[in-house]
C-alpha cells in the first residue's frame, strides 16, 4: 500500500531478486573506510572508499593532477575494520579520472586478500546498525517530458548513484548528473517509489533504493564519464516494454510516468 510523502506518492515494492546470470561479474563492496595515498606528485594524502570490488576501487578525491595510468599506494586508515592488527599497503593504478573522484585498479595479488578481508567483515556487520546503505535514482524528464535511461552492461536503467553521509539529496543526484551524463539538475521531487534491493536495481548491492522524478537541462552525453554505455530518451505515451529492463520494476516506473 502506498503512503504520501511530500509531493509524491511513494510506492513501496519487494523488488525481484535478480538471476545470478545477470548479476556484475565482480561485486563491488560498500563500507566506510578511510585510506592514505602516496604518489611523487603529492606525497601523503588521505581520502574516503566509495566502494571496492575484486578490480580495484573507487576513492573519492575531488581536486588532484593524476591521470589513467598514474600507480598510487594506498593504506587504510583503521586495520579494524579489515578484521586485522595491522595495515596491508597496496599498489593501484588509475583506470579512470571522474569530477569526483578516481576509478583505480589492483596493481599486484594482494587485491584477493583485501577484498576478502573486507567481505568477511561486512557479513559480520548488521545492516541498519552498523552501517546503512540507501541508493538514489533519478527519474529525469527534459522540457518535452521525454524520460532518460541509460544502458548499464546491456540492461536499461535509471542513473543513481549512492548517498553519502552529510550530503542532500538534491546535491549527490546533480553532482551524479553532470559528472555521468553533462546534464544539468533543474528541480527535484520527492520520491515517487522505494524498494529494497537483491542487486538488481543498483548493482553495487544497496538495500534500500529511493527514486526522484527530477528535471534536467541539456541533451546529455554517455560519454561524460564512462560509466554508462549509452543514454536513450523516451518520449511521452511511448510503451517502455520493449526494452530490456535490469528488473521489472523499472520498467513499471518507467510505464508509469510515460503512460500516465
Amino acid at each position: 500500500m502506498g503512503t504520501r510523502l511530500g509531493c509524491g506518492a511513494v510506492d513501496v515494492r519487494q523488488a525481484n531478486p535478480t538471476p545470478p546470470a545477470d548479476r556484475r561479474e565482480h561485486a563491488r563492496v560498500e563500507i566506510p573506510l578511510e585510506v592514505e595515498l602516496e604518489h611523487p606528485s603529492m606525497g601523503h594524502r588521505r581520502c574516503r572508499v566509495r566502494d571496492l570490488s575484486q578490480d580495484g576501487l573507487f576513492l573519492e578525491f575531488p581536486g588532484h593532477d593524476l591521470v589513467p595510468g598514474a600507480r598510487l599506494r594506498v593504506t587504510p586508515i583503521a586495520p579494524a575494520i579489515l578484521g586485522h592488527d595491522h595495515c596491508p599497503t597496496v599498489e593501484i593504478e588509475v583506470a579512470r579520472v571522474a569530477e569526483d573522484g578516481l576509478g583505480t585498479r589492483f596493481a599486484n595479488r594482494t587485491q584477493a586478500y583485501l577484498f576478502s578481508s573486507f567481505r568477511q567483515r561486512r557479513t559480520a556487520l548488521e545492516v541498519g546498525i552498523d552501517y546503512f546503505q540507501i541508493h538514489v535514482a533519478a527519474l529525469v524528464n527534459d522540457a518535452s517530458g521525454r524520460l532518460l535511461v541509460v544502458d548499464d552492461h546491456g540492461r536499461w536503467l535509471f542513473p543513481g548513484t549512492f548517498l553519502v553521509v552529510g550530503r542532500q539529496v538534491e546535491q549527490v543526484i546533480g553532482d551524479m548528473l553532470k559528472a555521468d551524463l553533462a546534464l544539468e539538475l533543474a528541480s527535484l521531487e520527492a520520491p515517487i517509489a522505494t524498494a529494497t534491493l537483491d542487486g538488481g536495481l543498483a548493482p553495487e548491492g544497496a538495500t534500500l533504493a529511493l527514486f526522484h522524478r527530477c528535471t534536467s537541462l541539456g541533451e546529455g552525453n554517455a560519454d561524460a564519464s564512462g560509466r554508462f554505455r549509452r543514454l536513450r530518451w523516451l518520449p511521452p505515451g511511448r510503451d517502455p516494454s520493449e526494452l530490456v529492463f535490469a528488473d521489472p520494476f523499472l520498467r513499471d516506473l518507467a510505464r508509469k510516468v510515460l503512460l500516465p
